[in-house]
């Protein structure tokens, strides 16, 4: 009986293992179905969402369409979860199907001994009945022993004759092959072509962190800061297996602001063939935003940022605290101020930053203010070349501020030059995007001005009788005798100073022909044309240096005298009155030849920009050129005295500051690498032309002068009374 249990023991074994096979290859095959589904649901979503046309598809839902702009096309992982726990669910409901159910329903072997039976009718119900009666639990109450014994005993010598594992039915297992095989095959030939790419989805389907790999990478080379306003070029590396011909989408989302989305196409070389670089080019903006690309199956995976960043400037407009001011340091041959420090001078653009008629090797001091820190400011001179211009090499600043938004540039001013250009950088590399440019007028060089003023006997003391009244009234052209003056009164004025004044003088001899003279002479028709004195002589005026103690009182500059020169007011007893300091008839002996007038305001201005003077000039001494033809046909000059008819022509002659040689005597060089020529002198603008007369002639111009003047006071004085008694009221 032992052995009939025994085989019908591993009959059932047998069944179970067939439906175990049976049902965990369908579990299998179901599950490997819907997890390659999964996957390639996982993988097309992954592949295609965040394009243009997904985003259209789901925004035409209403319900799934996407919130955040910037998704750019990740598999969401709330769906990576449901497709999971769906697995897991279809996982146990079929296991319990199609495994455990089927397990539990296994025949006992009872039953197989009743399929035993119908199989083999030989049995005649003994297997099914030997069994049962052996059992320890079974009821064999009022049963014979003996026939329970003949029972079995024939029950097993029957199932000797038999295989009863012939009776199990295998095709279950041929139908468990045939469910594999397709599912196999496909997961095979799977991981067979692409193995990183099917255990990367396997992963991902169990919830793990990992990304599905692409064929393209995309790297950002965007720069993170732009300055405000700049047009932005979106700029990505791209690397693996795509076309240039491709046409990728970047999606833009400025803050606050909807989502924007342009074309990445590839940048191309000069010859037109493609890069490793795909890029578009934004519309200006100033609002920061963030982007992300993807190309074909690449994409980026977060967001980039760009942010914009306010250019290097100058500060804000302010009145208390202009942003660029220029103010210009005088030169030295100007002198300086009275602790030593040289003038300061600022001109009506100079918290504009400009300069008005800036002096030759003087100083521009520029300060500037910016609206934020800078790394780097360059002051760049501008010069004029022709119709053109040049730039100088750059300066840099003088000083710093501690806060990098101020600096002071010291700028030599330099022949021919109009302005000058800032030039900022900042921390990342900006540069000021609107020029910062400024004039510069370098000052006219031109000789000083010199003007003759009118030939007066006045006297510079107001309160004196012959200071009073109009001063025209002492103004007159004196007539000249052999011994007597011609009044040289003069003032003069320049911006670069004055430091010497000469009278240039010749005598034009009466009735000589003037083309007798040699070509030399003839060519010469100006003091200027004549630094050999060929033509015009020069006697040189001496500087009037006031002394310290000295009181003359205010330079009056028609006269080119002190109020003092001639009369002071001297109080005594509580009385004033006038005394002379020099007698009438000596008064043409006082002479002011050259005097520079002292500053107004030492601390602010330098002194000799303006000079005057008064010199009475003898002629008594003159001689004049005569020409004189020699034997051998040569013309030369010869001197003769002065004579009643011939004219004396007289010029001044003013000398400015500007150096042309150094303080160790060098000469100084030009831009040419020249020495600077000799400076040119400021001339009266005619001469002062007088014809000698006898004593006797000069007498009576005088006198007629006088009698002119009498009767003119006389017309003056009747014009008053007759005013007078037009508006004086009536008798009665």
């Amino acid at each position: 009986m032992n052995s009939v249990l025994r085989q019908l023991r591993q009959w059932r074994l047998r069944e179970q293992a067939i439906t175990l096979a049976w049902g965990g290859a369908r579990w299998f095959a179901i599950l490997a179905v819907v997890l390659a589904f999964a996957c390639a649901l996982d993988w097309t979503i992954d592949r295609y969402s965040g394009s243009a046309s997904w985003r259209k598809a789901l925004r035409a839902t209403r319900v799934l369409a996407p919130s955040d702009p910037l998704a750019i096309g990740h598999t969401p992982f709330g769906v990576r979860f449901l497709m999971t726990a769906g697995q897991l669910a279809l996982a146990g409901a079929l296991g319990y199907y199609f495994i455990l159910r089927p397990w539990k329903r296994t025949p006992p072997i009872d039953d197989l001994a009743v399929r035993a039976e119908k199989a083999y009718p030989e049995f005649d119900h003994r297997l099914v009945t030997a069994i049962q009666l052996n059992r320890p639990t079974a009821d064999t109450r009022g049963m014979s022993p003996a026939l329970i014994a003949d029972v079995t005993r024939e029950a097993g010598e029957i199932a000797s004759k038999h295989n009863l594992l012939t009776l199990i039915n295998y095709n279950h297992l041929k139908w468990a092959l045939v469910a594999l095989l397709p599912v196999l095959m496909l997961w095979g030939t799977f991981a067979a072509v692409n193995a990183p790419l099917a255990v990367i989805l396997v992963k991902r389907q169990a919830l793990l962190k990992v990304e599905i790999p692409r064929d393209i990478k995309l790297e950002n080379r965007t720069p993170e800061v732009y300055p405000t306003g700049a047009e932005v070029t979106v700029r990505y590396a791209v690397s693996g297996t795509y076309s240039p011909d491709s046409v990728g989408t970047l999606v833009v989302v400025p803050e606050g602001q909807p989502a924007e989305f342009y074309e990445l196409t590839n940048e191309k070389n000069a010859d037109g063939a493609g890069t490793e670089f795909f890029s578009v080019k934004l519309p200006p903006s100033s609002l920061d935003f963030s982007f992300q690309a993807r190309l074909e199956a690449g994409r980026t995976e977060e967001a980039s940022k760009v942010r914009f960043e306010a250019p290097p400037q100058l500060a804000k407009d302010d009145p208390n605290r202009p942003p660029l001011t220029a103010e210009q340091v005088l030169p030295a041959y100007l002198g300086s101020q009275p602790d030593g420090q040289p003038f300061y001078r600022r001109n009506d653009g100079w918290t504009r930053g400009e300069v008005v008629d800036a002096l030759p090797r003087s100083t521009i001091i520029v300060e500037a203010l910016f609206n934020k820190p800078v790394s780097q400011a360059q002051l760049v001179p501008i010069v004029r070349e022709g119709l053109q211009e040049r730039e100088l090499p750059p300066i840099s600043p003088a000083e710093m501020g501690k806060d990098k938004q101020s600096a002071s540039f010291v700028v030599p001013t330099a022949a021919r030059m109009i302005g000058y250009r800032i030039d900022l950088k900042d921390s990342y590399g900006f540069p000021n995007p609107t020029p910062i440019r400024r004039n510069v007028r370098m000052w006219e060089d031109r000789p000083p001005n010199v003007e003759f003023k009118p030939e007066s006997l006045r006297n510079p003391n107001p309160e004196a009788f012959d200071g009073q009244g109009n001063p025209k009234d002492y103004e007159f052209d004196m007539a000249l005798a052999p011994d007597g003056v011609v009044m040289v009164i003069f003032n003069a004025r320049s911006e670069v100073g004055l430091r010497a004044a000469n009278i240039r003088f010749r005598v034009i001899p009466k009735g000589v022909q003037f083309d007798l003279y040699p070509e030399e002479y003839k060519a010469i028709q100006h003091p200027r044309d004549d630094p050999n004195l060929i033509v015009y002589d020069r006697l040189p005026l001496t500087r009037f240096n006031l002394p310290k103690n000295a009181d003359l009182g205010p330079f009056v500059s028609d006269l080119g005298l002190f109020t003092d020169s001639f009369t002071r007011t001297v109080e005594l007893f509580s009385f004033s009155f006038l005394v002379d300091v020099v007698p009438r008839m000596n008064r043409n002996r006082v002479n002011v030849q050259f005097y520079p007038f002292p500053s107004r305001n030492p601390r602010e201005d330098p002194s000799d920009l303006e000079a005057g003077g008064r010199y009475n000039f003898e002629i008594s001494g003159l001689e004049k050129k005569l020409p004189e033809v020699l034997p051998d046909g040569k013309t030369i000059l010869k001197r003769a005295k002065l004579e009643v008819g011939d004219t004396v022509e007289v010029y001044v002659e003013v000398f400015d500051k500007l150096p042309v040689v150094d303080a160790k005597g060098k000469p100084i060089l030009g831009e040419d690498g020249r020495p600077l020529p000799p400076r040119p002198a400021g001339y009266t603008r005619e001469a002062k032309r007088k014809i000698v007369v006898t004593e006797a002639d000069a007498g009576l111009a005088l006198l007629a002068r006088d009698e002119a003047r009498t009767k003119l006071r006389d017309k003056v004085d009747q014009l008053a009374k007759d005013q007078f008694e037009v508006f004086k009221p009536k008798k009665k």
